[in-house]
């Protein structure tokens, strides 16, 4: 997956893995980023999380000519740093302003560790 298609400029930030599938990634844990692991912990971070919720978001919408206007996440365990983590996006119907939304769920061994939904509005030319 690229930086821009993740809405980020650096490859670092990229929190995201591509797959075959353009709604599936897998997460990329580098626990050596010095913004989400900005100190020792035992299971991925929330910040993480939602961040690749975001990077689900705008990879589903195929441009990073966008700002995140709305997120609603639910925690449902903590993601463990051991085992991979999935997530996988739908999108679902605009909104009435014209704003994309997407569901993003996360799946580790079996089991939602999150759903959430967010909304991006694509900049207007």
């Amino acid at each position: 997956m690229s930086a821009s298609g993740a809405g980020r400029q650096d490859f670092r930030d990229v929190v995201l893995s591509a797959t075959n599938s353009p709604t599936c990634h897998q997460l990329r844990v580098d626990v050596t980023h010095p913004g989400l692991f900005d100190h020792p912990v035992d299971h991925v971070p929330g910040m993480l999380l939602l961040e690749a919720v975001r990077q689900a978001a705008y990879t589903g919408l195929g441009t990073p000519a966008a700002d995140l206007v709305a997120l609603r996440c639910s925690f449902k365990r903590y993601t463990e740093l051991d085992s991979p983590c999935w997530l996988h996006s739908t999108r679902l119907s605009d909104s009435e302003s014209g704003d994309a939304r997407f569901s993003v769920t996360a799946v580790q061994n079996g089991r939602p560790v999150l759903a959430a939904t967010a909304a991006l509005r694509p900049h207007r030319a």
